[in-house]
């Protein structure tokens, strides 16, 4: 099995934090198990994001269920938590979208940042991860071949 190449996503993840001031982006999978955080610097261990990262697993799940309990094969496209007053400046969004069936990609930040910047360097952000992951899954593939050769 071809390793993820850590470098290569922490610079992804970074460079969305650095563009936008976010306070911190996890990318992690389906089970909720934590592949990546990025964060502006602050106190949380690793623990915190564990557990984050197991709660958001969770909510994408549950609401995926909610969804196909209206209609099957409709998949999620973003969700967003609101927490806060948007004129809080205490407030926050975190912000859940899917990489592939099983990596997904949860945002935390201030409601005072620009919604409008965030989103468009998230959609970039979530294009080179997919581009990533999808190039990571076709080397995958290819060494399943070679190795059943």
């Amino acid at each position: 099995m071809i390793h993820l190449e850590r470098n290569k996503i922490r610079k992804i993840l970074k460079e969305l934090r650095e563009r936008t001031n976010i306070m911190s982006s996890s990318l992690f999978t389906s089970d909720g198990f934590v592949i990546e955080v990025d964060q502006a610097p602050a106190k949380e261990d690793k623990d915190y994001y564990d557990s984050v990262c197991a709660i958001c697993s969770s909510i994408v799940c549950l609401a995926s269920q909610g969804i196909n309990t209206f209609q099957d094969d409709v998949s999620i496209k973003q969700i967003s938590i609101m927490a806060g007053d948007q004129t809080d400046i205490e407030g926050f969004e975190i912000i859940l979208e899917p990489i592939n069936d099983k990596i997904l990609l949860g945002v935390v930040y201030l409601n005072t940042l620009n919604l409008g910047v965030v989103l468009f360097e998230l959609n970039n952000t979530i294009q080179k991860l997919v581009t990533y992951f999808s190039s990571v899954e076709q080397d995958e593939n290819l060494e399943g071949a070679k190795a059943s050769d």
